[in-house]
């Protein structure tokens, strides 16, 4: 075996003592092959320490893998590739690329690594990532640097709890649902997997590609308008962003009554609803709340719009909806949205009657070609004084 490692080479780079590797080499769930190790046994070596963390016994999954109720050999296909322990440890790799140690140690937190300590040793791949923040320091401070790693981690978790779920439940379940045993069904899933994986991985670049053309095209419009404005050639209009929340009416009841599947099938027609209609308006959903979202729109106008079709259309996915929007400054940071309008939003949706739009005097005053009626002026919690309000009207 020419990529063979040694008993003790996969207990160093799976973290483990080596009394594990021959307690697991006598149960039968790691085999070396003329004295050499796979480096698939790496992952099943950890698997195993974290069954045993939560009390699963190393025996009783031995017993289970040779009764045919499970199996581990899915771990051996080319899609099982994460990253072993290397020899540096995190001391070492910050003196290596020229960070402050409280910063490595607060980036890995961000990253969702359990209580690193300086000591502990370091990810094969933990050193790339480590040039790429030593790059970033030049430019970023402290807090920045670890609330970009934090947004980063966020956002790639929901993805991989996302595909998990659908593995678990659509592909693994599914050949269950046709007969098949656990570990069957787990190997031809995993075959699958092997195929898509990389697909998969491509998939991710190109959506952040297309986001980040997105965004960066935003930022230098924005950038040639000012200089536009600066030398006298162009006469900026002065129309504040929007933010909207939608909220479906009844939300709490209905899982209480029917279960969480029809909440979570509710979210999903939620979304789908409103995918299909804010895009159209140029804006953007930026927060689900399991039974509403919130939303940002450059044009107050198309806020507006955009709301009123949402609020039109949401009684024919299960339930009611109500709604508010408000124009104002907003602070973009970490791929979220904060300041008075967002929190002004918030509170008028509360205030909506099911079926109802309310907006602040001022979205009144910028939405040109839509109906208001009048409301009048109405406390909202965490706002000093009354809120003039307006109900916007359904069109066409």
């Amino acid at each position: 075996m020419t990529d063979g490692i040694t008993a003790s080479e996969l207990a160093e780079r799976a973290g483990v003592e080596p009394e594990l590797i021959d307690r697991l080499v006598g149960l039968g769930i790691v085999s070396p092959d003329e004295g050499a190790f796979r480096p698939a046994d790496v992952y099943r070596v950890r698997l195993l320490q974290a069954c045993e963390r939560v009390g699963l016994p190393a025996e009783a999954v031995a017993r289970a893998v040779a009764e045919g109720r499970l199996s581990l050999s899915f771990m051996d296909l080319p899609h099982y590739r994460w990253a072993a322990l290397g020899r540096t440890t995190y001391r070492e790799l910050a003196a290596e690329v020229a960070l402050p140690l409280d910063l490595v140690l607060d980036v890995l937190r961000a990253l969702g690594y359990a209580r690193p300590g300086p000591e502990d040793r370091a990810r094969e791949d933990d050193p790339g990532v480590f040039r790429l923040i030593g790059l970033s320091a030049t430019w970023l401070d402290h807090d920045a640097i670890v609330r970009t790693s934090r947004v980063f981690t966020d956002a790639i978790r929901r993805i991989a709890e996302a595909e998990g779920a659908l593995f678990d439940t659509y592909i693994v379940g599914g050949l269950q649902r046709q007969g098949l045993g656990l570990g069957e069904a787990v190997d031809a899933a995993n075959r699958f997997g092997a195929e898509v994986t990389p697909l998969q991985e491509q998939l991710l670049l190109t959506l952040y590609r297309r986001q980040q053309e997105r965004r960066w095209t935003e930022y230098t419009v924005e950038g040639i308008e000012r200089v536009l404005e600066e030398m006298g050639l162009s006469e900026r209009q002065e129309r504040p962003p929007a933010m909207g929340f939608v909220d479906l009416a009844g939300y709490t009841r209905l899982t209480e009554e029917q279960g969480d599947e029809a909440g979570v099938r509710l979210a999903t027609e939620l979304a789908r609803m409103v995918d299909a209609v804010v895009g159209g308006r140029g804006g953007q959903p930026v927060k689900w709340l399991g039974d509403g979202v919130m939303m940002y729109f450059r044009d107050p106008a198309e806020a507006v719009r955009a709301t009123l079709e949402l609020v039109r259309r949401a009684p024919g996915i299960g339930l009611p909806a109500h709604a508010g929007v408000a124009a104002g400054p907003v602070v973009i940071q970490d791929g979220d949205y904060f300041g008075r309008t967002v929190n002004l939003a918030a509170r008028i949706a509360e205030r909506a009657a099911p079926g109802q739009t309310l907006v602040t005097a001022e979205i009144s005053e910028l939405a040109d070609g839509i109906g208001f009626r009048a409301v009048g002026s109405l406390e909202l919690k965490g706002f000093a004084r009354p809120v003039e309000l307006f109900e916007a009207l359904p069109t066409g």
